[in-house]
């Protein structure tokens, strides 16, 4: 019987083109101490430019005992998962090494890459029963983060920030990365005035008020604190987004909540203790200081879709993210997911609302889950409006008023 390998963690880098994650990434092979790192660099492009980077750097450091793979012409959230998972897999057995580092495409989600990790195979088992995931570390590049801002809150709303060959805006990409991270650096602090640097820390962990949010300069950072974090929990990053706390009503407060640490230039403060949940009342200081505000919209009325689309299209001031399921007429048995990252809206259909398959047979009373119960209400079942609206300066009155003015009146049912 072939004997299980010792599991080997996992640090997953994610953050678009530009960011510092390669420098990150650069950053860890210099300063691990005498831990044995194995890398794993993804490009969706047929050279892997970040590969060639790293390699200088390991012919630099005389580092024959680092293994590196490169996975090239697809992202690993994506099109090769396969050769993701045969890749780490292969590290964990033969490379020898403590720790494996995935620098991901800078178009890559996170919460694609997991898949790879906890799909089972036939016997039931995951890569990361011998990968397991030490944290999922976020590197944003500060300054473009908040020259989107401003642009998206502005009179300038030509259009958004879309790179060549990428069909995702980079806005809207960056603040997915932000949603699922455990760790996010806030790079390029030193082309941030202490106005902005302010605001994006409170930008950033109003989307995501679990993660640690720090700012740094050049990828600075406490390497052999970030590599033993642990600070990667399923549930906890999967469930960190704000839109996600703000549905499912979780007021817990913790440690890093609403307290994102600045690191400057020449020093390192992050330490593995910093990632402790503990309890606090700092939120709400918080969020007066910076004027985060987050409401939920709810109703029981479906929405009609030309005038939904049109509220989504407009640009509504001081908001920052929208995400939440919503009940529209043209489609009333399908559940809507709307998503806004600044000016980029999004409404996909992903699936019937439970009402629709209890109707039809499908399922019985018994077999809801334990939500879909909580949420239910006759005459319409679990058909509603829940939508999260999370900003700074929002008119939280006239969204409302707004949205109002797009579910169907009294007039649409004669």
């Amino acid at each position: 019987m072939k004997s299980q390998p010792t599991p080997v963690p996992v640090t997953l880098l994610s953050g678009f083109l530009g960011s510092g994650k390669t420098t990150l990434l650069n950053r860890m092979l210099s300063e691990c101490g005498d831990m044995k790192l194995a890398l794993l660099v993804n490009d969706v492009g047929e050279i892997n430019v970040d590969a060639t980077l790293v390699k200088t750097q390991l012919k630099e450091l005389d580092d024959s005992a680092t293994q590196m793979v490169e996975l090239s012409n697809g992202c690993i959230c994506c099109s090769i998962q396969g050769d993701l998972a045969e890749a780490v897999e292969e590290l964990v057995k033969s490379s020898g090494a403590d720790h494996i580092v995935i620098e991901a495409s800078g178009v890559a989600e996170p919460t694609q890459v997991l898949q790879a990790f906890f799909a089972q195979d036939l016997f039931g088992k995951t890569i990361a029963d011998i990968a397991p995931l030490n944290a999922l570390v976020t590197v944003i590049d500060g300054a473009l983060f908040m020259k989107e801002w401003k642009r998206i809150h502005t009179s300038d709303t030509s259009g958004e920030l879309i790179r060549p060959n990428e069909e995702q805006p980079v806005f809207e990409l960056m603040v997915e990365q932000i949603e699922c991270a455990d760790i996010i650096l806030l790079n390029k602090r030193d082309l941030l005035n202490e106005e902005d640097g302010a605001r994006l820390l409170g930008i950033v962990a109003g989307l995501n008020p679990r993660a640690q949010s720090l700012l740094v300069t050049q990828s600075k950072t406490d390497v052999q604190a970030l590599l033993n974090s642990r600070a990667f929990k399923m549930e906890d990053t999967i469930g960190a987004p704000r839109w996600m706390q703000e549905l499912e009503g979780d007021k817990e407060s913790t440690a890093s909540r609403f307290q994102p640490q600045d690191v400057s230039t020449g020093s390192n403060i992050m330490n593995p203790a910093s990632f402790t949940s503990t309890s606090s009342d700092s939120e709400s200081d918080f969020s007066t200081k910076y004027g985060l505000k987050t409401f939920i919209y709810r109703g029981r009325i479906p929405f009609k879709a030309a005038l939904l689309s049109r509220f989504l299209e407009k640009s509504h001031s001081g908001v920052l993210r929208v995400k939440g399921f919503a009940w529209i007429a043209e489609r009333a048995d399908q559940v809507a997911l709307v998503s806004v990252a600044g000016d980029v809206n999004r409404c996909d259909f992903i699936g019937d609302w439970w009402a629709t398959r209890f109707e039809k047979g499908q399922v019985k009373r018994d077999q809801f889950p334990e939500e879909v119960e909580r949420s239910w209400q006759d005459p319409f079942g679990d058909r509603r409006q829940e939508i999260v609206f999370i900003g700074i300066g929002m008119d939280e009155v006239s969204i409302r008023s707004e949205l109002d003015g797009c579910l169907l009146q009294a007039e649409d049912f004669s």
